[in-house]
C-alpha cells in the first residue's frame, strides 16, 4: 500500500511521462484493432478508419483516462495555477493594480490584528498558559483587578483551591551597576511568581517562596534581554550568563544580589512592559522603610494570577472562593482603616477570569480603539475588495470572446468558474503575501505611535506566529470568495453565442453590477470619514481644552535620589539644595517640585473627612504633595489665602490647600480658611490654608476632582520620585542641560537615572488613546476615499470605452463637447448622490457604537458631515475629470470608423 501511494504520488509531478505512457496504451490498442480488422480483410485505409471509428476518438479517450487518475482535483488545481499565472503575467498592469488594492486591505487587517494579538490574545511563554486563571475583585458592582498583599498571601495558602497563586505589579526601580545608576522597568512579587507559572530558569535559580518572607535576603531575577544588555560584554554562552549570578545590583540605593536570570522568551506577566529585574515584595521594607504601608490591607495594587487545583472546574473553584474570600476578608480588616473602606471591603467577592494571556494595562486602554480600529479595515478592506471585483468585471468583459470559445468546444461553466476563482486566489495570495510586509512594518509603527512620549519603549513581540498567518490566510481566502465569484458567475451567465457576438445585453449587464459596486464603495468610503472626522475632531477639541494649568514652557525632571545613595534624612536639604540651583539658572522664571504632575498617571487618592461640617463626610479625594511656588511655576492661580512656604517644615502645624472642586463639594456656603481636613495619609488635622483654581489631573475627558494640596518638605515620608517643575523662557533643550549639569554636580550617580522632558509631551502622552484613533482613522478614511475613486474612475472609463461609438454619433450630429462632458459627469453625479444617500443613514448608525471615543460632538455632528461629504465629492470630481475629458475629446470619424 505505501509503494502504491509512493508511485501515485510520484507521477502527480511527472505529467509528461503520464502522458507519454497513456499515448503508448492507445496507440498499443489502436494498433491491435487494426491489425484485426486487416486480418479480417480489410484494406489498410478502412481497417484505420474503422478502428478509429470504433475506438470513439482518442482525444476523449485519453481525457477519460486522464479523469480516472488518482489527484485528479490536484492536477486540474495545478493546470488552473499554472493558466492563470499565464494570464496575470500577460496583463501586468491590471495584475500590479490589483495586488497593491488588495495588500493595502490585507494589510491595514494584519497589521491591527498582529497589534490585538500581541496585546491581548497571545497566550505568555509560560507552562500550560491556558489552565491559568486571574483573580478579580468585585466591589460596589464594580470589577476590578487589584489586591491586597495580606490578601494574595492569604489566598496563597489555600492549598484546597489552588495549586499555585502568584501575586504581581509592574515598578521602576534606580539600579547601578558599577557607578552608573539608570531608570530600569521590573515588577515586584508576591507569593510563589515563577513556581505558579511553570518557568525554569536560564541560568541560576528564580525566587521562591522563602523570598517573600520578612527579613530574608533581599535578592533579584534579570530578565535575558537586561543580561545581555549589562553584563553581555564580559562573554556569550552559557558559562557567561552564569557568571552574572552572585553579583551585586545597586538597588535606589540598596545592594541586592542576582540569584538568576529568567527564560529567553519571557519578559514578564505584565504584557507590554518589560520586566528587567524582577523583586519579591517583603524586599519593599529593605528598599525604603516607608513602603511598609504598601503591605497593609488598606493597599490594593497587585494584580493575581493561579492555577487551580487538579480535578477542581471552573465553577467549583468560584464556588470554593464565595466561601473562602469572606473568611479572608474578616481576618484582614484593620482598626485603622475608615468605616466606609470597612464596609466596602467586607461587601466585596471574588470572580475568575482567564489568565493565560498575563495583564496589560496598555491592552485595557487600547482594547475598545483596537475594536473600533478592526471594524474600520474590514470597511476597507471591503471596499478594495469592491474595486478589484469591478477590475475582474472589467477584465471578463475584455475575455468574454475567449470565454465563449471555450464553452462552444465543451467547457463547462463549472469548470470555467473554477479557473477564474483560481486566478482570483492567486491575486488575493499576492496581495496577502505583500499585505504581511506592510503589516509587519505597520505594526511597528503602530508600537512606535503608543509609547510615543514614554521613556521605555512597550515591549511587544510582532514576529508573525501561526495565529497572525492562519489570520492572514483566512482574511486572502474570504477576500477571494468577495471580490472573485461575483465576476466569475457572471462572466459564464451568458451563452456562448451572445458572448461571441458581443451583445448589448452582456454590457448593460456588466454595467449594472458594476455601479452597484461603486455605489457601495462611495458609501463605505463615507462612513470611514465621517468616523475619521469625528476622532479627528475629538482630539482637537482635548488639545484645545484649557486644563487650568500652563504647559507650555514648562520642563519636568524626575528622578530618585535614593537611587544615588541618600539616605532618607538626606533627601530634603538635597531637594532644597537642587531646588535652589534651579531657581538661579539662566532664563529659569521659577521652580517647585511635587510628588505627581498633571496627567502623569501618578494618582494619589483615599477618603478624607472634613471637619466644620454639621453632618462629617468620608469620600476620597485627590492628594499631592508639593513645594513653595508649584501653583506659580504650573500657572494654577491662587485664589485666596496663602501659597506654601519654607517655614511649612517638619515640626510646623500642618497645612493644605484645596481647590474649587473641593470647596464645592464640602463648602458649598460659608467659609472655608481655617477649617481643617484629615486623612490617613497625611496624618493629623491640616488646616485649610489657601484655595487653588481646579486643574485636572488625572485625564483630559474628566473635569477636576476635589484635591487637597499639602507641603512636600513637611511630609519627609513621602519622598520618592520627585519631580522638578521648572518655568523657563527661551531654549528649554538648553535649560535641560543646564538642569542635568546641576543633578550631575551634586550627585553624578543620578546622571543617568534622570528623565527629563516638557510637561507639554506629558499632556500629549496623555491623549495617545485618540491620537491612535485619530492617526489611524484618518489615513483609513483618506485610503478608502481614494480607493472609491479609483472605482469610480475605472467604472466611467470603461463606459466611456463601450460608449465610444455612441459618442461619436452625437458629435457627428452636433452634440457639443461640453453635453458629452456633462453626460459622463452627470452619470458620476447619479452615482455619488445614491452612495451619500445610503451612506450618511449608515454612519448614522455606524456611529453611535463609538459615541463613548467622542468628546466634545455627537455622533451627528452635522460640520463633521459635510466636511466629509465635501471630501467626497471633491475625490469623485477628480476621478471624474479624466473619462470625462477624454469622452469629450472622441473624434467621431476615428469612432465610426473603429466600429
Amino acid at each position: 500500500m505505501l509503494s502504491g501511494l509512493r508511485s501515485r504520488v510520484a507521477r502527480l509531478f511527472r505529467h509528461a511521462l503520464n502522458d507519454r505512457e497513456i499515448d503508448a496504451e492507445l496507440r498499443y490498442h489502436l494498433d491491435e484493432q487494426i491489425e484485426a480488422n486487416i486480418a479480417a480483410g480489410m484494406a489498410t485505409d478502412e481497417a484505420r478508419r474503422q478502428a478509429m471509428l470504433a475506438f470513439g476518438g482518442v482525444e476523449k479517450v485519453r481525457e477519460e483516462c486522464r479523469d480516472v487518475r488518482p489527484f485528479k482535483l490536484l492536477e486540474d488545481f495545478a493546470q488552473d495555477v499554472r493558466y492563470g499565472v499565464r494570464q496575470l503575467r500577460r496583463s501586468p498592469g491590471f495584475t500590479i493594480v490589483a495586488v497593491l488594492t488588495l495588500a493595502l486591505g490585507i494589510g491595514a487587517n494584519t497589521g491591527i490584528f498582529s497589534l490585538m494579538d500581541a496585546l491581548l490574545l497571545r497566550l505568555l511563554p509560560v507552562h500550560d498558559p491556558s489552565n491559568l486563571v486571574q483573580l478579580m475583585l468585585i466591589e460596589r458592582g464594580q470589577r476590578g483587578d487589584s489586591f491586597s498583599y495580606p490578601a494574595v498571601r492569604a489566598l496563597a495558602a489555600r492549598t484546597d483551591a489552588f495549586s499555585g497563586l502568584c501575586g504581581f505589579t509592574p515598578a521602576v526601580f534606580a539600579v547601578g551597576v558599577g557607578s552608573d545608576t539608570e531608570r530600569v522597568d521590573g515588577a515586584l512579587v508576591a507569593a510563589a511568581f515563577y513556581e505558579t507559572l511553570g518557568l525554569v530558569p536560564a541560568a541560576g535559580r528564580l525566587l521562591r517562596r522563602e523570598d517573600d518572607e520578612r527579613g530574608a535576603t533581599p535578592a533579584a531575577v534579570i530578565s535575558y534581554r537586561y543580561w545581555r544588555r549589562a553584563f553581555e560584554e564580559h562573554g556569550r554562552g552559557a558559562h557567561a550568563i552564569s557568571q552574572s549570578i552572585g553579583r551585586t545590583l545597586v538597588i535606589n540605593g540598596k545592594p541586592v544580589m542576582i540569584v538568576g536570570v529568567s527564560p529567553p522568551a519571557f519578559t514578564g506577566a505584565n504584557v507590554g512592559e518589560a520586566a528587567d529585574i524582577t523583586l519579591p515584595l517583603a524586599a519593599l521594607t529593605y528598599l525604603n522603610a516607608e513602603n511598609a504601608r504598601l503591605l497593609d490591607a488598606g493597599a490594593q495594587w497587585l494584580r493575581v494570577l493561579a492555577r487551580p487545583r487538579p480535578g477542581l472546574s471552573r465553577e467549583q473553584l468560584k464556588a470554593r472562593l464565595d466561601v473562602v474570600w469572606p473568611q479572608i476578608n474578616s481576618a484582614a480588616v484593620s482598626a485603622t482603616m475608615s468605616a466606609t473602606r470597612r464596609d466596602v471591603l467586607l461587601g466585596s467577592a471574588l470572580d475568575i477570569a482567564p489568565g493565560g494571556t498575563g495583564w496589560s494595562r496598555f491592552g485595557n486602554q487600547f482594547r475598545r480603539p483596537l475594536l473600533a480600529l478592526m471594524a474600520m479595515v474590514g470597511l476597507v478592506l471591503l471596499i478594495a475588495c469592491a474595486n478589484v471585483a469591478n477590475l475582474l468585471l472589467a477584465r471578463a468583459s475584455a475575455r468574454g470572446k475567449e470565454i465563449a470559445v471555450r464553452m462552444a468546444i465543451g467547457a463547462s461553466a463549472r469548470r470555467i468558474v473554477r479557473q477564474l476563482v483560481t486566478e482570483s486566489i492567486l491575486l488575493s495570495t499576492l496581495g496577502a503575501a505583500l499585505g504581511l510586509l506592510f503589516a509587519y512594518f505597520g505594526s511597528q509603527s503602530l508600537v512606535q505611535l503608543i509609547s510615543s512620549g514614554r521613556h521605555n519603549p512597550i515591549v511587544l513581540d510582532l514576529q508573525p506566529d501561526l495565529r497572525i498567518l492562519g489570520f492572514t490566510a483566512a482574511v486572502a481566502l474570504v477576500t477571494a470568495l468577495l471580490f472573485g465569484m461575483a465576476p466569475a458567475f457572471r462572466a459564464t451567465s451568458v451563452g456562448a453565442g451572445a458572448a461571441l457576438k458581443d451583445a448589448r445585453g452582456i454590457t448593460r449587464s456588466r454595467s449594472r453590477l458594476a455601479r452597484g459596486l461603486v455605489i457601495s464603495q462611495i458609501a463605505l468610503s463615507l462612513m470611514m470619514l465621517i468616523g475619521a472626522g469625528l476622532f479627528v475632531r475629538t482630539l482637537r477639541n482635548l488639545e484645545a481644552l484649557d486644563p487650568g494649568f500652563r504647559h507650555e514652557g514648562v520642563l519636568l525632571m524626575t528622578f530618585d535620589a535614593r537611587g544615588g545613595g541618600l539616605r532618607e534624612s538626606a533627601l530634603a536639604s538635597f531637594y532644597q539644595e537642587l531646588l535652589a540651583r534651579f531657581e538661579r539658572l539662566t532664563g529659569v522664571k521659577s521652580a517647585s517640585l511635587s510628588g505627581n504632575t498633571p496627567l502623569s498617571g501618578g494618582i494619589w487618592s483615599g477618603p478624607v473627612t472634613v471637619s466644620g461640617l454639621q453632618t462629617p463626610t468620608e469620600q476620597s479625594v485627590h492628594f499631592n504633595n508639593v513645594a513653595p511656588r508649584f501653583f506659580e511655576t504650573l500657572g494654577m492661580p491662587l485664589l485666596i489665602g496663602r501659597d506654601f512656604t519654607l517655614r511649612d517644615q517638619p515640626g510646623a502645624p500642618p497645612v493644605a490647600i484645596v481647590n474649587q472642586a473641593f470647596v464645592r463639594r464640602y463648602f458649598p456656603v460659608g467659609r472655608v480658611l481655617g477649617e481643617r481636613v484629615s486623612a490617613n495619609s497625611i496624618g493629623k488635622d491640616a488646616e485649610i490654608v489657601g484655595v487653588v483654581e481646579d486643574a485636572v489631573s488625572y485625564t483630559l475627558r474628566e473635569p477636576a476632582a476635589p484635591a487637597v494640596y499639602i507641603p512636600y518638605l513637611q511630609h519627609p515620608k513621602r519622598m520618592g520620585y520627585t519631580t522638578f517643575e521648572v518655568y523657563a523662557e527661551g531654549s528649554l533643550s538648553h535649560v535641560a542641560s543646564l538642569m542635568r549639569d546641576e543633578v550631575r554636580t551634586l550627585l553624578p550617580e543620578l546622571t543617568r537615572q534622570v528623565q527629563v522632558e516638557t510637561l507639554t509631551e506629558q499632556v500629549r502622552r496623555s491623549l495617545a488613546q485618540e491620537r491612535l484613533l485619530a492617526t489611524l482613522a484618518g489615513a483609513f478614511g483618506v485610503l478608502a476615499s481614494l480607493l472609491a475613486g479609483i472605482g469610480l474612475y475605472g467604472l466611467l472609463g470603461y463606459m466611456v470605452t463601450r460608449r465610444s461609438s455612441e459618442i461619436g454619433i452625437r458629435v457627428a450630429l452636433g452634440a457639443r463637447r461640453f453635453d458629452v462632458l456633462w453626460m459622463v459627469l452627470r452619470d458620476a453625479i447619479a452615482l455619488v448622490v445614491v452612495g451619500v444617500f445610503i451612506g450618511v443613514p449608515c454612519a448614522f448608525a455606524a456611529t453611535r457604537l463609538i459615541r463613548g471615543f467622542l468628546f466634545g460632538l455627537g455622533p451627528d455632528d452635522p460640520l463633521t458631515i459635510a466636511s466629509a461629504v465635501a471630501m467626497l465629492l471633491a475625490t469623485a470630481l477628480l476621478a471624474t475629470l479624466l473619462p470625462a475629458r477624454r469622452a469629450a475629446k472622441v473624434d467621431p470619424i476615428v469612432a465610426l470608423r473603429c466600429e
